[in-house]
């Protein structure tokens, strides 16, 4: 008899995203992603905040570039939860629980750079 190992497929639904950045503002703090997708973001969570198992609205988006420009997060709502602290890299992920149009407007167009920029490096 054969063993073979368990095959699990990829449950992720969107592909992640690690350059550009982006800066999500909660409340009034701002934290920078390390990855992202539609369906959540992995952020730096230096002070170990963000608590497994809390829902939270993101009420503000921007990308890499125009966060060191100066420019201050676009309006959003997106409800999101957190899945797991990951005290490792001062890390949380979290899953978007629900993302209103002018996110999904802001992520397509970030995505859309992001995609040509990888496409001209190649």
């Amino acid at each position: 008899m054969e063993n073979s190992e368990p095959v699990f497929a990829e449950r992720r639904a969107h592909a992640r995203i690690e350059r550009p950045q982006l800066y999500v503002r909660i409340g009034e703090y701002v934290y920078q992603t390390t990855e992202w997708s539609y369906g959540g973001f992995v952020l730096d969570d230096e002070t170990g905040s963000l608590a497994p198992g809390a829902l939270l609205r993101i009420n503000g988006l921007v990308d890499d570039q125009g966060y060191r420009h100066g420019n201050s997060p676009e309006t959003v709502d997106i409800r999101a939860r957190v899945l797991r602290a990951i005290p490792e890299t001062k890390s949380a992920a979290l899953t978007c629980l629900k993302l209103d149009d002018e996110a999904y407007r802001i992520l397509r167009a970030i995505e859309d750079g992001a995609l040509s920029m990888a496409a001209n490096q190649a």
